[in-house]
């Protein structure tokens, strides 16, 4: 008998769509097998090394389009008023529903690269997107060394 979820635990999408990585995994797995040939049965190690193929490459999938994901956001991002409020906020929501994290605080050198510049500050270029699945950098960000904080003039504190 199916269990009932409660709103609470549908009101989060999965970060990773476990049915549909299944169905990749069976479809790629079939492929496989079917390669083998008609009727024959393959030995257990080539249905081991297929099995961990299928699923290497489905999660491989996952990354690709979270990585595309990070592009396309990236780009609206350096935009000005970062793609409007509609498009900026269905990318904020699809990169949370995916746990795509984008960081805008340079303080997180990490996950940034710096392009150019002279200073000890630094003015966000593009920003950086982790993926909080695994903790790592889909896409680093840029910064850009300045004199001083951005938007405040020389001599004046910030």
């Amino acid at each position: 008998m199916p269990v009932a979820e409660s709103p609470a635990q549908s009101a989060r999408p999965e970060p990773i769509d476990a049915l549909t990585v299944i169905k990749g995994v069976v479809e790629r797995i079939t492929k496989a097998v079917e390669s083998t040939g008609v009727g024959e049965v393959p030995p257990a190690a080539a249905l081991n090394a297929a099995v961990r193929k299928a699923v290497l490459e489905e999660f491989r999938t996952r990354a690709q389009f979270a990585g595309r994901l990070a592009e396309i956001d990236a780009l609206l991002w350096s935009q000005a008023a970062h793609g409007g409020d509609t498009v900026g906020g269905a990318m904020t929501a699809h990169l949370g529903e995916l746990l795509l994290l984008r960081v805008t605080e340079p303080e997180e050198n990490d996950r940034f690269v710096v392009t150019e510049g002279e200073g000890e500050f630094f003015e966000l270029l593009r920003p950086a997107y982790v993926d909080e699945l695994t903790g790592k950098v889909i896409l680093a960000g840029q910064l850009r060394r300045v004199p001083g904080p951005v938007g405040v003039a020389a001599g004046e504190e910030a």
